[in-house]
């Protein structure tokens, strides 16, 4: 098992680290749906059908959608605890009188923040991390592992590579982003 990442160089003129290199995190082929992360966890040793646990999974996701949408935070031990986040206009309000939820507050957002054994220190730890090759472009279904197709660019997903403590993740890595999942 790897994390895979690309390496890339920051580009904004203003940032102070106008010119560094990062590393981005980056997913690989196809992004695995509910049919197949059933279909996956019936092939590990479990009495349950891929039917069953697709059932329990699609009311689990429904449930947790409408507990955060109710204000509550939803905590799956080892994994995370999801629960609502509120994006703020910039500048905010001058005093608490003018604040208004239409004008200052920009967005709601799903947060996800890393709990028990899948914390930051614990996949730093675990984490296998690789960086993939140039001329990788992507992930063959027939033996799930990555292949070099020759040149051209990655097939996927970048994602985050950076967080912050009890904060939202700087935007994948990139100094001074904004926006993104909680995961500390």
């Amino acid at each position: 098992m790897s994390v895979f990442y690309r390496k890339y160089q920051n580009k904004n003129k203003q940032s102070a680290v106008y010119g560094h290199w990062f590393a981005r995190a980056v997913t690989i082929g196809k992004t695995v749906d509910l049919d197949e992360l059933a279909k996956h966890m019936s092939s590990h040793n479990t009495p349950y059908s891929k039917g069953a646990i697709k059932g329990m999974l699609t009311d689990m996701v429904e449930c947790i959608r409408e507990l955060v949408l109710e204000g509550k935070a939803v905590k799956l031990p080892n994994l995370a605890i999801f629960s609502a986040g509120i994006g703020t206009a910039k500048g905010g309000a001058l005093k608490s009188e003018d604040f208004s939820t239409t004008k200052h507050i920009s967005s709601v957002y799903l947060r996800a923040r890393a709990t028990g054994e899948f914390t930051r220190q614990e996949l730093t730890k675990a984490g296998n991390v690789t960086e993939l090759p140039k001329n990788f472009t992507d992930y063959t279904e027939a033996d799930n592992e990555p292949t070099n197709q020759g040149s051209g660019s990655q097939s996927g997903n970048t994602g985050g590579g950076s967080t912050n403590q009890g904060g939202n993740t700087g935007g994948g890595g990139n100094p001074g982003g904004s926006g993104g999942s909680d995961m500390n």
